[in-house]
């Protein structure tokens, strides 16, 4: 979907669309505390839409740099599923640390590390110039 819309628009434009289902894929994981309340909700809602729209920036820029490996992709979502949670990777490196909080801060070095990389290729950030598999024929 989101190569359909970076067709459509630039890969930011298509992230930030992207981050709305992310946010709303995830909302019944913020039901799971012990103390919820609406204020709780909203806060967690702006926080998926802020960790969607920089996932779904670092996956674009993984695709394109992997030149639209699809398996690329996947394992970077594994590699940060599996380093985000409680007890996993970065927590049990940073002893006291909030692992979440430095998975995030990691997720957006990286980002802004890549796209300083792809910055320098030409058309890197242009829209997507190659057609879709059911996209008519160009006559001319």
């Amino acid at each position: 979907m989101q190569t359909r819309l970076e067709a459509r628009f630039n890969f930011v434009v298509a992230a930030v669309l992207m981050a709305l289902p992310f946010a709303g894929v995830h909302v019944p994981l913020l039901l799971l505390d012990d103390q919820v309340s609406a204020l709780s909700v909203l806060i967690g809602i702006a926080g998926l839409l802020i960790l969607g729209i920089v996932v779904r920036l670092l996956m674009c820029v993984m695709m394109r740099a992997a030149l639209d490996s699809v398996l690329a992709v996947g394992v970077l979502h594994q590699i940060f599923d599996a380093s985000n949670n409680n007890g996993a990777v970065v927590d049990s490196v940073l002893d006291g640390a909030d692992a979440g909080n430095m998975t995030q801060l990691a997720a957006v070095l990286t980002v802004l590390v890549a796209a300083w990389l792809l910055w320098r290729r030409p058309g890197v950030f242009a829209k997507r110039c190659i057609p879709l598999p059911d996209s008519p024929p160009e006559v001319g």
